[in-house]
């Protein structure tokens, strides 16, 4: 792992969520990892990885950028930037399903919203897109299929969630932090006063 502060974000059957802060020129110990991951980072900066035959690879985040890593073999990482580096990473826990959940197009938020629902990328394990709502913004009503969903929020967030039935529940997190629920249908309205933007990972 990451010669960093390390705090598990979240960790259930599905997922093991790391959030990392890897300060300049700490490099990790040599180690392996055994699932795929997804990687969102919430700041800039740069990681050089050197795999056990040698290879080096260096990546250059910005803030908000995401990344899908597959299982790899032995390796250490270094934060080779001038700044700290904070990085969400994302276990995932089980293989693909043989199939996936079926969406209602009616209630899927990547079609009923795409200016605001911007898909990043999708596999056989996740489906990945970023969120964003201005302030006083409301969804609609969508659904989040699958085994579950994590949010992971580039910005505070002061909001509303609606369910389907009428009931709200106040949202109130920081940016940075990382929210799990399993499949869920809901709405949420931006109550605050600035943009509301998250990366949102959609596990099958």
């Amino acid at each position: 792992m990451f010669a960093a502060c390390l705090h598990a974000a979240v960790d259930n059957e599905f997922v093991h969520v790391i959030q990392a802060q890897v300060q300049p020129h700490a490099k990790g110990a040599l180690h392996r990892h055994e699932f795929n991951r997804v990687i969102v980072a919430l700041d800039a900066g740069e990681l050089t990885t050197v795999h056990e035959d040698g290879r080096k690879e260096t990546q250059h985040w910005k803030a908000g950028d995401v990344s899908w890593a597959p299982a790899a073999g032995m390796h250490t990482s270094e934060n080779t930037g001038a700044r700290p580096l904070r990085l969400v990473e994302v276990e995932l826990k089980k293989p693909a399903p043989a199939g996936p959940a079926p969406r209602d197009p009616a209630l899927d938020p990547v079609a009923l919203d795409p200016r605001h629902n911007v898909l990043l990328f999708e596999n056989p394990q996740v489906r990945v897109f970023r969120s964003w709502r201005e302030p006083g913004g409301t969804e609609k009503m969508h659904r989040h299929a699958g085994s579950g969903r994590l949010s992971v929020l580039l910005t505070d967030a002061d909001a509303e969630v609606r369910s389907p039935g009428g009931s709200v529940t106040p949202l109130h997190a920081a940016a940075g932090d990382v929210l799990w629920s399993g499949p869920v249908t809901h709405a949420t309205k931006n109550t605050g006063s600035r943009r509301l933007e998250m990366i949102v990972i959609e596990v099958k």
